[in-house]
């Protein structure tokens, strides 16, 4: 009966419940020792003329991920990254608005109805996403650990971080090299595992692997490289420029530091929009270079605000316009029928 429960309706139900515990305890966690009328203060003392190059920072960025995601399905797929950005929105704005990430669920269906892509390739390419991200993530919030002298815990956390994001790399590349391994592995006599679910399951495999294709071809492994590094580069630009709003003496390092860190954050179960992991982690990175003030809380909540807002209502706008019902074209009048009709 238990199981039962944590499988359907309750078992959801308590997952809701969970991320919205989560989100309540950073949340706290963040506000705690603050002076909110400071906060509001440097929020409405801000120069917000600076939001304008920092959104068109993130929108390059989005951009540039489209087009890692158009090297992701290929080579079995050529679908142009233009073709590709409505779906990455609209992703990108359920997740934000939806809890435990499940804009990923979105747009993997989304992309199948316009382009008829198998939902488990698409699987497989948001993976791959995740791959390529961490190592950028990984690899500058160790630096950021070791540069800002913070030792201990965070130094063991950060490098253990970056060692699961290798090992689970490894084990990508291996099995996108040798599919015939996964397919192995998983028919092998499992226990309480039924021959016919085993032959799905090493289907689904197959079909979730053709997503890593750009792990066994070096061009393709090169330009989804190139892509995570533009695309970060261009985000963590706009968090940059957006600190010139509050007026905040922060070294790029510091803010390449609290963005990875507050985006590792984000892989926490949250409620909607990572709401208080993103914001606690981003205050306390900072805080260990020394940037600190009620400017810098203002600063974070500003930032998270400009990175869900805008990308969620162009989200929900590509979703709504995908939802409309397209007008028939009127059949056309042969010459007969117009005489007919004289």
């Amino acid at each position: 009966m238990i199981e039962a429960m944590l499988s359907g309706r309750w078992g959801r139900w308590l997952k809701f419940i969970g991320a919205l515990g989560v989100s309540a305890v950073f949340t706290a966690l963040f506000l705690m020792n603050t002076d909110l009328g400071a906060v509001a203060d440097a929020l409405a003392g801000a120069d917000y003329v600076y939001v304008v190059p920092a959104l068109g920072l993130f929108a390059l960025s989005l951009a540039a991920r489209a087009v890692r995601w158009q090297y992701l399905y290929r080579p079995h797929r050529q679908v142009g990254w233009p073709r590709l950005l409505p779906s990455l929105l609209v992703g990108y704005a359920g997740n934000n608005l939806l809890p435990l990430r499940a804009g990923e669920l979105l747009r993997a269906q989304h992309i199948n109805e316009r382009e008829g892509v198998p939902r488990m390739v698409s699987f497989g390419t948001f993976i791959m996403e995740r791959f390529f991200d961490f190592m950028v993530l990984s690899g500058l919030v160790l630096a950021g650990i070791v540069v800002s002298g913070e030792g201990g815990g965070y130094l063991l956390a950060g490098a253990l971080l970056f060692a699961a994001t290798v090992s689970g790399s490894a084990v990508a590349v291996y099995f996108a090299n040798k599919p015939s391994q996964a397919r192995r592995l998983i028919s092998r006599p499992w226990p309480l595992t039924p021959e016919k679910l085993r032959g799905q399951l090493a289907d689904l495999a197959e079909s979730f692997l053709l997503g890593c294709s750009c792990l066994t071809a070096r061009r393709l492994f090169a330009a989804v490289a190139a892509a995570t590094v533009a695309a970060w580069g261009l985000e963590l630009g706009m968090y940059w420029v957006l600190t010139q709003a509050f007026a905040l003496h922060a070294s790029v390092m510091s803010i390449a530091f609290a963005g990875c860190a507050a985006n590792v954050a984000l892989s926490l179960p949250a409620a909607q929009g990572g709401i208080g992991p993103f914001d606690l982690t981003a205050k306390k990175a900072l805080q260990a270079f020394s940037v600190v003030g009620p400017a810098v809380q203002a600063y974070v909540v500003a930032l998270h605000i400009f990175l869900v807002a805008p990308v969620s209502l162009v989200g929900l706008l590509v979703l709504w316009r995908s939802a409309m019902p397209v007008a028939p074209a009127p059949a056309p009048v042969s010459a007969a029928g117009v005489e007919a009709a004289e």
